[in-house]
């Protein structure tokens, strides 16, 4: 997931929370309807997805819940600071570093079976990403 918010940060060009980003050729519905939805309504998806898909107890996922509001709020910042298309050279190591901090809090929060399966997700999802570029391109 922590990936998928990243490659919408990177297609979003959101200014800030209170305004909805204009909808352009390169973003799909689904993403438009992501970049709309606040850092609060993005943790709460997270965190129910998480909690349903990796089994997680009450206690597991009010940490996740809390850790995924400050990095939703991160990338909001990070979308609104790389907007424009002139400005986003430094997005992709800015976002990388969020995600690899948020990704370390995770893994003191899951089991180790639980985070061996939760990056055995992102994995699978970072392909299919790849293999629908690839087949944009063509």
């Amino acid at each position: 997931m922590l990936v998928l918010l990243a490659a919408v940060a990177l297609s979003a060009s959101a200014a800030s929370a209170q305004t909805t980003p204009a909808p352009t050729s390169r973003m799909g519905a689904g993403r438009m309807q992501d970049a709309a939805r606040t850092p609060e309504q993005r943790a709460e998806m997270q965190t129910k997805r998480l909690t349903q898909q990796l089994a997680l107890s009450a206690e597991q996922s009010a940490k996740v819940q809390t850790i995924a509001l400050a990095e939703n709020q991160e990338l909001q910042a990070l979308r609104g600071k790389y907007a424009s298309a002139d400005n986003r050279k430094g997005a992709g190591q800015e976002l990388k570093a969020v995600q690899e901090k948020y990704d370390a809090q995770l893994k003191g929060v899951f089991t180790a079976e639980q985070y061996a399966k939760y990056s055995q997700m992102r994995e699978d999802r970072q392909e299919k990403r790849k293999e629908g570029r690839t087949k944009q391109k063509s």
